[in-house]
């Protein structure tokens, strides 16, 4: 009789290692295909570089030797008036950083440096819709396409707050409770 019982829990023992060394191999191979996907998705994605953007542009779009030109004389415009922007923004962070660690910062100070970082963005914005549109009107309507591609991929990826992925805060993503 325990020579049964034996058998028996042998058995379930067996059966139950088998079904979590399935389970795990299962696991391991949905993971790993998931990366690949992710992978995938990611060598997709064109990324504009900030240096050298000309000879991006010139790769991607296949400019002609007219279209590089108009395109480096645009680039140079935006970088140039980017950078001034850039530049006032970060002093304005700066600015914003020193009075918060004030004794007693001053609200109204604060406000005033947010809304000049508003306005700085703002401009921001609308030079580069200015840049965008100026290389729109080189390229043909093949390129125009691709241009259109390599904005959308850059405005997905750059985000001014890192903020985390939706569903997956403090409550466990159930979203507002009431």
């Amino acid at each position: 009789m325990a020579n049964r019982n034996t058998y028996r829990i042998l058995i379930w023992v067996i059966v139950i290692l088998v079904a979590t060394n399935l389970s795990m191999a299962l696991s391991f191979w949905y993971h790993k295909q998931q990366d690949k996907k992710e992978v995938e998705t990611t060598s997709e994605q064109t990324v504009m570089p900030s240096e050298q953007r000309t000879r991006f542009f010139r790769d991607e779009l296949d400019l002609s030797l007219t279209q590089v030109d108009q395109f480096r004389d645009l680039n140079r415009e935006y970088n140039r008036n980017a950078r001034l922007i850039s530049n006032q923004l970060e002093n304005l962070r700066v600015q914003m950083v020193s009075e918060m660690a004030k004794e007693e910062p001053s609200q109204q100070v604060l406000n005033s440096i947010a809304e000049k970082i508003g306005q700085n963005h703002s401009e921001l914005k609308q030079l580069t819709v200015s840049y965008y549109l100026g290389m729109k009107d080189v390229c043909d309507s093949v390129q125009q396409k691709k241009l259109k591609e390599i904005f959308l991929t850059v405005s997905k990826a750059k985000e001014d707050v890192s903020l985390p992925k939706r569903g997956r805060g403090f409550r466990g993503g159930g979203g507002p409770r009431n």
